[in-house]
């Protein structure tokens, strides 16, 4: 499991230069990057499941269900991943695509080209929700399981 947590952090760390667009230019492809946060936190679970040291944590389906942002990632990330409503939702919602506004700043060269967003939501069971904030809550989530289970993993 520490790997999927390390792979978390490094998504989640990243989310912040992105929206401030001092992470390299995509191409305009920042919804994979949201996307690839929210898959890789969603995936998590299923480390903690497959990990023996961790067999006491048999709870960690019925705590996604009862936490309302993992369990938006989670209809966030089949969704995107299946390219489909799933009919096995764990929301009162299917949530919605990402709706991303950004600007690009295009420097002297093509090498100066950055994109910074200015909004980026999706619409779920709660209604409008910002992406980063959403993103936030998920991993206060998990560190409040893992804290709860006595897991203490690195930063």
């Amino acid at each position: 499991m520490e790997y999927q947590w390390a792979r978390l952090i490094y998504q989640y760390k990243k989310l912040p230069a992105i929206r401030d667009g001092m992470y390299p230019h995509f191409g305009g492809n920042l919804e994979f990057e949201l996307f690839t946060f929210f898959e890789v936190c969603y995936h998590l679970k299923d480390w903690i499941k497959e990990d023996d040291r961790y067999h006491q944590m048999t709870n960690v389906e019925n705590y996604i269900n009862s936490t309302p942002s993992l369990r938006i990632c989670a209809d966030l990330c089949n969704r995107l991943k299946h390219r489909r409503k799933n009919n096995k939702l764990r929301s009162k919602k299917a949530p919605g695509v990402f709706i991303i506004a950004a600007t690009i700043s295009v420097g002297p060269t093509h090498d100066h080209a950055k994109t910074s967003i200015d909004e980026a939501f999706v619409n779920t069971e709660r209604g409008k929700e910002c992406c980063f904030d959403l993103a936030k809550e998920c991993m206060d989530s998990w560190r409040h399981y893992l804290r709860d289970n006595g897991i203490s993993l690195f930063e």
